[in-house]
């Protein structure tokens, strides 16, 4: 049976389904897992902050009733006033009441929920509070909830008229009483924290005391408050002391958490709509499937648009380098839209560019070459300065200063011998340098006010295969424009110094009379020179030099350090030679 060809549309199809399924099953399950971690976490977050205040509030009254305790049982000034023995004179009076104005005083800073402070002394016939006397007597209906409240309920709050108080009888319920204690707690600071926990308008915290029928809400009252008090009191005798409701009030779903607190004899409630505390998590639910629909429709819109994309720019590149491999160097590709293929077009016209550059580099190089080498022995071996060799050797001769004759002839032989042989156009550094050396001997010979400097070349880089006949013209040329005008002594620095993976070659002369415009007008034509005709002395050695290592390499001329021109040889060092 013939296998099935499929093209790339259906690749990219199946492609895209293998990715991307995986993905949505994997995020289905992350998200039923976080859903069900989020309500746990809200239902959780909503039941400690329930617990969180509830416990607070305890503590709080727990202190401002331990305060009580402490004053009423151990204070001396209390008792005191209670009993008011006969003995007791008006100064005594007087600074008995004064201290306990200021203990009520120290009482009511002591929490911010105590509003006010109240002391009934019968036997005084006054009020003290927290800020001075008061009325004569406590008024009667509110002194005999306080007594009714402390003998009947087991709750330390006390709710009357619209204000809620701690009591408290000393030393017990009855007409023997020596004083009564109230403490007003601040109805609007207890509202306002409990409407704080409440993070919208349809949700609410509530203090309710079943059992008296009171309740202290964060906000108005409500009517779903009567089912919650009714759910409240069919749970009160046997159910739990905290928990969480799924209730329907007013025909809208509801999640209420509640605590209550054996201590103050209150339940703690906090309700709040159902769709607000989850309807969060429904709508992602929704727009999760929403978004798996609409990313099956995108793969398969996707893969065709890709298809298109890549199949015809894909059919003219297969095209073009079929007509390469026949040798068509000319063939440029064009891409309208600014993508991906337009840099694969870009990228096969510089290659084919390249490749034609390479080709008709390696035929200029060849060409230059020939031309450099021919050139070369047409500037050296020309009769002027063979004749001046002649001459000084025939004057030496003359003079018997035959040991300088000798050295003469020996740089003369090692100088022609090189020019004149047929060798290769590359050779090693060292021969480069020898024969530069021979040119230097013959010009020493001529101006021996000259003085010829060579240092800091490092052996290892003797080794290095560089283009015949770039130094000699860099000398002859310092001789040339530097040096043979030069009155008295001159001096000709020939340096190398090796780093970064290269070695640079420095030929510098003291010549005089060389102005800035001569240097600037030098490096430019450097720059420019791959489009000059004629190639003749430092532009003959500069294009070689990049020809053969690259066009960060070459020539750079500016004034040197003895005053006269500098011009940098740079070349390439290989990878084993770094650390020369």
């Amino acid at each position: 049976m013939k296998p099935v060809k499929l093209t790339i549309f259906p690749k990219l199809v199946i492609t895209f389904l293998i990715v991307i399924i995986p993905i949505d099953a994997l995020s289905l399950f992350m998200n039923v897992s976080g859903e069900r971690i989020v309500r746990n976490e809200l239902l959780a977050s909503s039941a400690s902050n329930v617990h969180f205040y509830l416990s607070a509030l305890e503590t709080e009254i727990e202190r401002i009733m331990q305060l009580e305790r402490e004053y009423i049982s151990s204070d001396d000034d209390f008792k005191k006033a209670g009993v008011i023995p006969e003995s007791m004179d008006d100064y005594e009076r007087v600074e008995t009441i004064r201290r306990i104005e200021n203990k009520l005083s120290i009482l009511k800073s002591s929490s911010p929920y105590i509003q006010e402070i109240k002391i009934y002394f019968p036997k005084l016939g006054h009020t003290i509070l927290s800020g001075g006397l008061g009325e004569d007597t406590i008024p009667k209906e509110e002194l005999d909830e306080i007594v009714h409240h402390a003998q009947h309920s087991a709750s330390p709050l006390t709710y009357w008229n619209g204000r809620l108080f701690l009591g408290m009888v000393y030393p017990a319920p009855g007409n023997n009483m020596d004083f009564a204690l109230e403490v007003e707690l601040s109805l609007p600071l207890l509202k306002k924290s409990l409407a704080q926990m409440a993070n919208n308008a349809a949700s609410d915290t509530i203090l309710i005391n079943e059992k008296e029928n009171w309740t202290v809400s964060g906000k108005q009252e409500h009517a779903i408050l009567t089912d919650i008090m009714d759910f409240l009191r069919n749970t009160s005798a046997a159910g739990p002391q905290s928990g969480q409701q799924r209730m329907k009030l007013e025909n809208e779903q509801y999640l209420l958490y509640y605590e209550r607190s054996s201590m103050l004899g209150l339940t703690l409630v906090h309700y709040v709509p159902e769709k607000e505390a989850t309807g969060v998590l429904n709508r992602y639910r929704t727009w999760y499937w929403i978004l798996v629909l609409l990313s099956l429709g995108v793969v398969l819109l996707f893969s065709y648009w890709i298809f298109r994309l890549i199949h015809q720019p894909m059919r003219r590149l297969v095209g073009a380098l079929r007509k390469v491999g026949e040798g068509n160097l000319t063939l440029r590709l064009h891409h309208r839209s600014r993508d991906e293929f337009q840099d694969v077009y870009h990228q096969f016209n510089t290659m084919v560019s390249r490749i034609q550059t390479l080709i008709d580099e390696v035929f200029e190089q060849k060409l230059r070459s020939q031309r450099s080498e021919m050139k070369q022995l047409q500037s050296q071996i020309n009769p002027h300065f063979l004749y001046n060799s002649l001459f000084i050797l025939l004057t030496l001769i003359k003079q018997q200063r035959l040991s300088h004759a000798e050295e003469l002839v020996k740089h003369m032989g090692n100088y022609f011998r090189f020019i004149t042989r047929n060798g290769e156009d590359e050779i090693r550094l060292d021969q480069e340098i020898q024969h530069a050396k021979a040119y230097a001997g013959i010009q020493s010979v001529r101006f021996p006010s000259i003085e010829v400097i060579w240092r800091g070349f490092p052996a290892a880089s003797s080794e290095l295969v560089v283009p015949r006949l770039i130094l000699q013209p860099l000398i002859e040329n310092a001789y040339l424009h530097g040096l043979e005008g030069k009155d008295g002594r001159g001096t000709l620095l020939v340096e190398a110094h090796a780093g970064d993976n290269r070695l640079e070659v420095v030929i510098e002369d003291d010549g005089d009379g060389l102005e800035d415009a001569v240097i600037d007008k030098l490096s430019a034509e450097l720059r420019a020179a791959q489009d000059k005709n004629e190639w003749t002395g430092i532009f003959n050695v500069h294009r070689r030099l990049q020809l053969k290592f690259g066009s960060e390499y070459g020539l750079k001329v500016k004034r040197g350090a003895l005053g006269g021109l500098a011009v940098s040889m740079t070349i390439p060092l290989p990878e084993e030679e770094h650390d020369v």
